[in-house]
C-alpha cells in the first residue's frame, strides 16, 4: 500500500495532452473521417473550442490555487476543491445513466 498523499498520476497532464494530440493527428492521417460538413467553418469552430478549453483550464487553476491546494500532481494534496468548475456533479458516468 502506498501512503503518499499525492494524486499518484501515472502520466502527467502535459504529456497526456501531447499524447492525445499526437494520437488524433495520427488517426486522422491513417483514416481521415469528415467530422463536420464542408460548408461549416471548421477552423473557427476549432478556435472557439480551443478558447473555451483554455478559459476552463485557467478557471480551474485559479480555483485550485485560490483554495490553497497544489496544482502539480507530484505534490501533496492539501485541500479538496468543490467549487468553481469542480462544483458540477455531472460526470461522464452520470451522463450515461441519464441518457438510458
Amino acid at each position: 500500500m502506498n501512503d503518499t498523499d499525492t494524486a499518484q498520476v501515472i502520466i502527467r497532464p502535459p504529456l497526456a495532452w501531447a499524447l492525445a494530440i499526437i494520437a488524433g493527428f495520427s488517426l486522422d492521417w491513417v483514416e481521415p473521417l469528415p467530422f463536420l460538413p464542408d460548408d461549416l467553418p471548421a477552423g473557427w469552430i476549432g478556435a472557439m473550442v480551443f478558447v473555451f478549453a483554455l478559459g476552463l483550464g485557467v478557471w480551474a487553476l485559479d480555483t485550485v490555487t485560490g483554495a490553497g491546494s497544489n496544482v502539480p500532481t507530484n505534490r501533496p494534496t492539501t485541500t479538496i476543491v468543490e467549487s468553481g468548475p469542480y462544483a458540477s456533479r455531472a460526470t461522464p458516468s452520470t451522463w450515461a445513466c441519464s441518457v438510458a
